[in-house]
């Protein structure tokens, strides 16, 4: 099966441009084109869309996507980077939550300066 660039946009729920810009920065290679001109995307071309979309939705910088779907060792460093960063940021959430509860038990979480220095 094949498709537009209007209809991989509406399969994939994104824009023509958004195509058109991945194509820009090589992240979608270029399809292969009717004697028309037109462009014919297959089932592999739907999934890396979808790949570099939800690559793009996790953090992955558009910089860094190439990379990443290359499965190489920078594309596994580049996950790790942001797995490692989404780690701290659920510590830094859990750690709110936690003053949060506190001071809706009415426990004091301010510390005093001595608590700071140790």
């Amino acid at each position: 099966m094949t498709w537009s660039t209007r209809e991989l946009a509406d399969l994939a729920g994104t824009t023509v441009n958004t195509i058109r810009h991945y194509h820009r920065l090589g992240l979608l290679a270029e399809p292969r084109r009717l004697p028309n001109g037109y462009k014919q995307y297959g089932e592999r071309d739907l999934l890396r869309l979808l790949e570099v979309r939800r690559l793009a939705e996790l953090g992955v910088p558009l910089s860094r996507i190439g990379q990443v779907g290359a499965r190489g060792e920078g594309g596994q460093d580049a996950l790790r980077e942001l797995d490692a960063e989404l780690a701290a940021g659920v510590e830094r959430l859990l750690r709110a939550r936690a003053d949060i509860s506190a001071i809706l038990g009415g426990t004091d979480v301010v510390g005093t300066p001595d608590d700071d220095h140790g």
